[in-house]
């Protein structure tokens, strides 16, 4: 009997350890995500208030409009999209309209923060259960993706908004 419990240890021993071990893929993503939200201020902090109304050309968003459809989409898809609550696209409560360089900073502040509450607390095994959205069906784990190529978009979009300001941008390097 010993010898036959033995071999069958050692198959069932390293599946049991590996089964205890945390999917490191949540903690690695909110560590990249502290830095986009640290880049994505510092951004935002770089432009003079008196500068927050600059569009590039007319239709496009203004500097301020980009900052607030960052933090709304960063809303919609955490929570309708990443965390499957179905929640609306609420464009007209994110409209930069009225609003001061503080408070849209603020709002931008309040969207990461809230985010990075809900990843953090995701279950892990989650990430590969599906979603969908128009023509779309992504894992969890993609919509995070989207989520952070999204920010990334929007907030390269700033970048020349500083630049036809005469205004260094942050170094991306400083928030890798």
């Amino acid at each position: 009997m010993k010898k036959c419990f033995l071999p069958i240890l050692i198959l069932i021993l390293p599946f049991t350890v590996f089964a205890q071990q945390e999917d490191p893929w949540l903690p690695e993503f909110l560590e990249r995500w502290e830095q986009s939200k640290a880049y994505t201020l510092a951004i935002a902090e770089s432009m003079p208030e008196e500068q927050f109304l600059f569009k590039p050309t007319e239709e496009m968003m203004s500097f301020a409009e980009q900052l607030m459809h960052i933090a709304l989409v960063i809303e919609w898809h955490a929570h309708s999209r990443f965390a499957g609550l179905d929640t609306p696209f609420r464009k007209e409560e994110y409209s930069a309209e009225g609003l001061t360089k503080a408070s849209i900073i603020e709002v931008l502040e309040e969207e990461f923060a809230k985010a990075q509450q809900l990843i953090a607390s995701f279950n892990p095994a989650q990430l590969s259960e599906k979603g969908s959205y128009g023509k779309f069906t992504r894992t969890r784990r993609q919509f995070l993706l989207l989520l952070a190529d999204h920010v990334s978009h929007h907030r390269g979009q700033l970048v020349p908004y500083l630049r036809l300001n005469n205004i260094q941008p942050p170094s991306y390097v400083d928030y890798q």
